[in-house]
């Protein structure tokens, strides 16, 4: 099982994704800060976006990068922007990423963070709940 991230801050600010961002639009802030720095990433997702980081933690090193800290803020369960696809089940982690997930005030947000969660939480990623 990986050992959580160092608890020490980075240099570097989250990379903030609003929600509704295109396929394109995701990869290029994601591409753009992986390009300014060699520092593990720490994306934020905001609604459609939070789906977009989870499946950016899960698919890492098969695409390249290396993230540290993802926050799923207020999300519902839509389609990955990247793939076009709903997010997909969990796999044990196979790098140290901890994630953060903060449901939105809505049934919805709150009912699939929890699923998420769960989910995330059974196959052994560091996961924390804010509510």
């Amino acid at each position: 099982m990986p050992v959580p991230p160092d608890d020490q801050p980075t240099d570097r600010p989250p990379v903030v994704l609003v929600d509704g961002l295109s396929r394109e639009q995701v990869l290029e802030a994601v591409g753009d800060a992986r390009a300014t720095s060699d520092a593990p990433l720490d994306l934020e997702g905001h609604g459609s976006s939070g789906v977009a980081v989870l499946s950016l933690a899960l698919h890492q090193r098969r695409l390249g990068l290396e993230i540290a800290h993802v926050a799923c803020l207020d999300a519902r369960g839509e389609d990955d922007p990247v793939s076009g696809r709903p997010l997909a089940p969990p796999t044990a982690p196979r790098v140290a990423t901890a994630l953060t997930f903060v449901p939105g005030k809505d049934d919805a947000s709150r009912a699939w963070t929890a699923r998420t969660v769960d989910a995330f939480r059974a196959v052994g990623w560091t996961v924390e709940l804010l509510t």
